[in-house]
């Protein structure tokens, strides 16, 4: 299959000025920008809004902001630029961090599409020989604790640790080229959205899980370790405490009870707290953006520089603010579009549940190449959201 290639956009350079006694509080707000749109996607989703807001407090101040003067071309393949969204749990201090959520956000410059992939945990992967670390197969939610742990470096300059490693397996099994990452613990997950007032998610299905690990008690004995959550179908109101336990969740009764309706209510969570950020009652109170900045300061790291946001200004000005477009995939072994995997016969690896690809690794980079850079738009299987 080949690849379509465009031009890229050009950013547009912006000289503005501020009163230097305004200059505190425009670089808390251009922090509190940076951080926000690592969180929630960069380009389309998040990134473009906020800025066209920034751009418009400082359009009547006197001194010029060096990063609006000096704008970079925005890192793209084939037009298009991929960001990797990582959620890691971080919590027990010197242990293993494992990724219980892995998604691309895939913006095509030609169209102004965005697209939103999730990989599941379980897909099983090989981790490349690198630094005294000989190659081995394993689970794709543990390439990340193995390159954070041995120092991973990219023998091509590019992205290091544990996020370089995990973009190195995602590059060789899937063909997806990672340009910016963003990493958030679940810490962060929670404290943005109580900042943010909380999110309202549509709950798909009524579902129960009885064996929800309670937080603080990894070690405590093995019946202590869980309680219970309830979720009823319809709108919810969620704060971040409920809003991770939903997106977490994965040992219900019934259709909830799998990593692939997780990872289908990850996206929806996501997206709910996107509208929350860009929402009047947060872009236009500084306190509440103040404390937003002040929650995730130290909760997530990120490869965005400030130097990119004008030309993520530029974009905002041709996409004109229309989300509408966002597409979302969640790679599974079910019958639906993206039902590409499946899980063999654990025995064959050491007893463990994997999934690969039904039809081979091509196919699999075939439909992903497909979704990410076709011309041909696919369209994800409905839920019952949509047609409420």
């Amino acid at each position: 299959m080949k690849y379509r290639s465009y031009s890229n956009k050009q950013a547009v350079r912006t000289n503005r000025n501020t009163d230097s006694s305004h200059k505190p509080v425009l670089w808390k707000a251009v922090l509190v920008i940076s951080l926000i749109a690592v969180v929630l996607f960069g380009v389309k989703l998040l990134v473009t809004p906020i800025v066209s807001v920034i751009a418009g407090l400082v359009k009547d101040s006197s001194d010029s902001i060096s990063f609006f003067a000096n704008p970079q071309k925005i890192k793209e393949t084939n037009g298009v630029t991929n960001i990797l969204l990582i959620g890691v749990d971080e919590r027990a201090k010197g242990g293993s961090s494992l990724t219980d959520t892995m998604i691309v956000a895939s913006y095509r410059h030609s169209d102004n599409r965005l697209v939103l992939l999730s990989f599941p945990r379980d897909l099983w992967v090989k981790v490349p020989k690198f630094d005294g670390v000989n190659e081995f197969y394993t689970k794709i939610n543990g390439v990340y604790t193995t390159g954070e742990d041995n120092g991973y470096s990219s023998s091509d300059g590019g992205l290091g640790g544990g996020v370089g490693l995990l973009a190195k397996v995602l590059q060789d099994y899937a063909g997806v080229p990672i340009h910016y990452y963003a990493k958030i613990n679940f810490n962060g997950f929670q404290k943005a959205i109580d900042e943010v007032g909380g999110v309202d998610v549509y709950v798909e299905n009524t579902f129960t899980d009885y064996e929800y690990p309670k937080m603080g008690y990894e070690n405590a004995p093995w019946e202590t370790r869980w309680e219970v959550l309830n979720f009823k179908q319809g709108w919810q109101h969620m704060d971040g405490t409920t809003a991770l336990k939903y997106a977490r969740s994965r040992h219900a009764y019934g259709p909830e009870g799998s990593d692939f309706a997780r990872a289908r209510r990850q996206q929806k969570v996501i997206l709910a707290l996107k509208e929350r950020i860009v929402s009047n009652q947060t872009l236009f109170n500084p306190t509440r953006l103040q404390n937003l900045y002040m929650a995730l300061s130290s909760e997530f790291d990120t490869n965005i520089s400030l130097n990119e946001l004008p030309i993520f200004y530029d974009l905002f000005k041709e996409i004109g603010g229309d989300f509408s477009t966002v597409k979302t995939y969640v790679l599974s072994n079910g019958d639906d579009e993206a039902g590409i995997l499946y899980n063999p016969d654990p025995s064959q690896y050491g007893g463990a549940y994997v999934l690969i690809p039904k039809d081979g690794w091509q196919a699999f980079k075939e439909f992903i190449d497909t979704i990410l850079f076709s011309e041909e738009a696919l369209t994800p299987t409905p839920t019952s959201e949509d047609t409420e």
